[in-house]
């Protein structure tokens, strides 16, 4: 099912916002109790290269902040992280909807990394991140995944991601984490993965 959608939001963008409203309705009611008991617990606090650092997620009110941040990442970062529009209106729907868990990553309050949850109807998960770019090498990505993995296990849903296979970084970040498999092989070089479906703990945000 959720490769059947990947092929209409490629072929058929029109037909798949339509889909897409129906399914975060679908969404909302079926795991709104679980989403908001998960963004609860989401809190996570630690150190990166010895400053203060915060996961936490983003709410409607981060919005002017996460628009800049995504307007302020090159073009060619962007390639392969398009979850949903960027203008300031979609990202306040995003932010407020039980369709999507928004994580900020903040080092010394400067948002610095973005990840989400993408729930579907069918139980699925699917894991998007966006680290800034002067701020790769340092184990944000994997860190991120982790922290997403670890978010999906609360809900009890299946945690997935589609990748490129062009983008490295992705797939190293994805690696890190936990032996996956190859749910299926997408158009455009893309592949969608699994991560085992187990409890997960709270990661430990202490990155050099």
């Amino acid at each position: 099912m959720e490769q059947l959608a990947y092929l209409i939001k490629a072929h058929a963008p029109g037909v798949f916002v339509i889909i897409e409203r129906l399914a975060r309705l679908v969404v909302t009611l079926r795991y709104g109790r679980r989403v908001h008991a998960a963004k609860q617990d989401a809190l996570t606090t630690g150190t990166v290269q010895g400053q203060q650092a915060t996961m936490r997620v983003l709410t409607v009110d981060d919005a002017p902040q996460l628009h800049t941040f995504l307007n302020n990442t090159p073009a060619d970062w962007l390639q392969y992280f398009q979850p949903h529009p960027f203008d300031e209106k979609h990202l306040k729907r995003i932010l407020a909807s039980s369709a999507f868990l928004t994580h900020g990553l903040f080092i010394d309050e400067r948002l610095q990394a973005y990840g989400l949850l993408k729930l579907t109807p069918t139980g699925s998960a699917f894991i998007g991140l966006l680290v800034d770019p002067k701020m790769t090498g340092l184990g944000l990505g994997t860190f991120i995944v982790d922290h997403l993995y670890w978010q999906a296990s609360r809900l009890r849903l299946r945690a997935r991601s589609t990748i490129s296979t062009s983008n490295p970084a992705s797939l190293k970040s994805h690696q890190a984490v936990a032996q996956y498999r190859v749910v299926a092989e997408l158009p455009n070089n893309y592949i969608m993965i699994e991560f085992p479906n187990v409890p997960r703990p709270r990661p430990t945000l202490q990155l050099p």
